[in-house]
Order: structure tokens, then C-alpha cells, then sequence
């Protein structure tokens, strides 16, 4: 007090002291949005797990990698640390991670060719390990989020670095993902299946009949990607019918959110209070275009942010962080609740990192470090798009 005591009794106290604490704002509010040097912390935890050949293990020490997908959220991370700060090693390190994936899509095995297995060794030569989804399940493979992000990879890749080589290098796995989709996990109602489970003790695979809300998002920005990339009517126009069919056939008119998912019977599992329900309100808010449905949902998780701006079952519940990184992408995108995003994202910012620079599952000391989180909570503080490289095709030059 002594200090602005002292400016206050000066002939210009008045202006400088406005000039002053108008600096001290603007500096403030710099630190506060300036998220670049902590998403290159992130990413950096994630170069110094890479392997060589490009595979980044789903947690530290982990020996598995990309099982359901967490490989590919983790690479968005790196995505976003590149497009943040212009270093190279993250463009590399995306580059690697891309190749390893296309490596390991099955080319040869029908009809699977265009899907991968549920997770591989996250040590060379990366052979698939199975791994139980769930309860009474051996393994799975052909999920539909694993196909669609790998082509959502490539063209974010592509739009960041504007330069095509890659693209033109792995545009038959492209295809191959692309029609694996389309072909084999796509159901009458327009939606996608989960993938497909081999049971206990039985050797055939079954399709998982589930149809999440969440494997919808990454389903449409794989398929808005492949139009993208590829030029070819369909994938857009099949991105089109499930923008449309997500509202009318997901969203829970009772409870004014989006379901976890259709059940084997096509009935909608009413969005629950834990994070798999809290999830899809922020992700499919930010992945497809806006409706009523997708306000109406991100409303509905607002009202779960609790006094400390976690979002939480009960009160003595650990926070989850992957909510708190949904809503901040759904408000952005819907351009709703600035200041509860702003305050998620501070959350994030003081519960979500190791000193190291790994995301933990939880806001607790000692929770699980998983590979996959970097992609989330970069993209919740840098306020990313979810299609940045725009709806019109590109000429397929390549």
C-alpha cells in the first residue's frame, strides 16, 4: 500500500498509476492465455517416450501402445505443440507417429485390411497383444475411432505443414481406413458401430452393436478429413447423413443431453453422472456443427461444474480432467460460457501436470499419467478447431 500510497501524491498519480495497472492486466491476462510453453512441456514428455520408429507408449513405462486409439489423441497433442510454437521436433515427431500407424494398419487380412488391432507392443516389432475391452472379452480390433482418426492425423498434418508428401505417401492406407468404415461398421441408422470383440474362449469376432456417442464425433472428423484430402463425394456426403442423424437419434430429449450411446436394441443409454457421460456433452459439442442439441447438452454439463470449476460425480469424488477439457473445447466452439471455460482451463492448468509434464487421469497427487490426455487438455487451452482445414476438397494432386 505504502507503494501506490507514494504515486498517489505526484502531480501525474492519476495517469500513471492507470497506465501502470493497465499494463499489469494486459500482462496478466497474456500469462494467462499464453498456454504455448506449457502444451510444449506436454509434448516434450511425449518426444522422450517416442521410440525411433515413431510409437509413443500409451503411459510412461507402459508396454502397450494405441490401445483404443490412445496413441492417435496423444499425437494431437503434438499437433497442437507444433501449430503453437513452430518447432520442428513436434512436426517430426507427428510425422513418425503417422508412419508407424500406417506400418501397423493390417493391409493384408480381409476383410480387415483398413483397421488395426486393439493394442500392439509399444516395443519393436510392435506385434498386436490382445487386450480385453471388457468384461467376458479377450480382444477387439476394427474400432471405428481408430480408422477415423488416423485420416483425421494425416490431414491435419497436412493442413499444418502444407506439404504433402506424406499424404501422397499413405494415401492407400487412407483409402483402406476410409472404406473399412464405411464398409463394415457402418450401420442402416447411419451411425458406426464401436468395432469388433472376440469373446473368452471363442475365436470368431463379433461386431460390438454399441453405437457411442463419442466414436461419432472422431467418425465424422475422420470422414470430413478424408473428403478433404481425397476429393471424393462420398465420405462428405456420409459425414453429412451422420451430422444429421447424431442429433435426431443420440440427443436424450428427457434429460436435454446426448446419450453415451445406442444399446443393442437401438435405444438410448441416458447420459449418466460420470465422466462417460459428462464427455460426449463437450465433444460433440465441438466436433459437429451447431444445433440446439449440442447447446442444449453443453448446458447440461455446465450445470455440473462444480464451486472449484471440476466436474465431479459427488463432492468427495477425485475430478476427473477429461470433462473439464471437453466443456472448454464445446464452449469455444458454441461461443458460450467464456468465463466457466476460462476457469476450467485454469483448473486444468493447476491440477492437470506432472512436474515432468504428464497429464494425470485424475486431480490427484499420484493419479495415472496416460499418453492420450496431452491431446485434450492442449487442444481445451489453445482453443483448437476441430476442422481446420476448412469443408472444400483439395484437389487430389497427390
Amino acid at each position: 500500500m505504502s507503494h501506490w500510497s507514494h504515486w498517489s501524491h505526484r502531480s501525474h498519480s492519476a495517469a500513471g498509476t492507470l497506465c501502470i495497472a493497465l499494463a499489469l492486466l494486459a500482462a496478466s491476462a497474456r500469462a494467462e492465455t499464453n498456454w504455448a510453453p506449457r502444451v510444449r512441456t506436454m509434448a516434450d514428455f511425449l518426444l522422450a517416450r517416442q521410440t525411433p520408429d515413431g510409437c509413443i507408449p500409451d503411459a510412461p513405462g507402459d508396454v502397450r501402445a494405441n490401445c483404443d486409439s490412445s496413441m492417435e489423441y496423444a499425437l494431437l497433442a503434438l499437433a497442437h505443440a507444433y501449430h503453437a510454437t513452430g518447432a520442428d521436433r513436434f512436426r517430426r515427431a507427428l510425422r513418425d507417429g503417422i508412419e508407424w500407424l500406417a506400418n501397423t494398419m493390417e493391409k493384408q487380412e480381409r476383410p480387415w485390411v483398413g483397421s488395426w488391432r486393439f493394442a500392439y507392443s509399444a516395443k519393436a516389432p510392435y506385434v498386436p497383444l490382445p487386450t480385453s475391452p471388457g468384461d467376458g472379452l479377450e480382444d477387439a480390433r476394427g474400432v471405428s475411432s481408430t480408422s477415423a482418426l488416423f485420416v483425421y492425423l494425416v490431414a491435419v498434418y497436412t493442413h499444418l505443414t502444407k506439404d504433402t508428401t506424406l499424404a501422397h505417401k499413405v494415401r492407400p492406407c487412407t483409402r483402406a481406413a476410409l472404406e473399412f468404415l464405411l464398409e463394415r461398421n457402418r450401420g442402416p441408422n447411419g451411425l458406426f458401430y464401436g468395432g469388433w470383440q472376440r469373446e473368452k474362449g471363442v475365436t470368431a469376432w463379433k461386431l460390438d452393436r454399441m453405437q457411442y456417442a463419442a466414436s461419432q464425433a472422431e467418425v465424422y472428423l475422420g470422414l470430413r478429413a478424408g473428403g478433404w484430402l481425397l476429393g471424393h463425394s462420398q465420405y462428405r456426403q456420409a459425414a453429412d447423413k451422420l451430422a444429421r442423424h447424431v442429433p435426431q437419434l443420440l440427443f436424450d430429449r428427457q434429460h436435454r443431453a446426448f446419450g453415451v450411446a445406442l444399446d443393442l436394441e437401438g435405444r438410448i443409454v441416458p447420459p449418466s453422472e460420470t465422466w462417460e457421460g459428462y464427455f460426449p456433452q463437450g465433444y460433440l459439442a465441438w466436433a459437429f456443427p451447431p444445433t440446439d442439441e449440442t447447446r442444449d447438452a453443453l448446458r447440461w454439463l455446465r450445470a455440473r461444474q462444480a464451486p472449484d470449476n471440476s466436474f465431479r460425480r459427488k463432492k468427495e469424488d477425485p475430478p476427473y480432467i477429461l470433462p473439464a477439457a471437453a466443456f472448454c473445447l464445446g464452449a469455444r466452439r458454441l461461443g458460450l460460457y467464456s468465463n466457466d471455460c476460462q476457469q476450467a482451463q485454469r483448473w486444468l492448468r493447476d491440477v492437470a501436470l506432472t512436474p515432468e509434464g504428464g497429464v494425470r487421469d485424475f486431480a490427484q497427487p499420484g493419479a495415472p499419467v496416460h499418453s492420450r490426455l496431452a491431446g485434450w487438455v492442449a487442444a481445451a487451452w489453445l482453443g483448437a478447431e476441430p476442422l481446420p482445414f476448412g469443408f472444400e476438397p483439395r484437389s487430389p494432386d497427390y
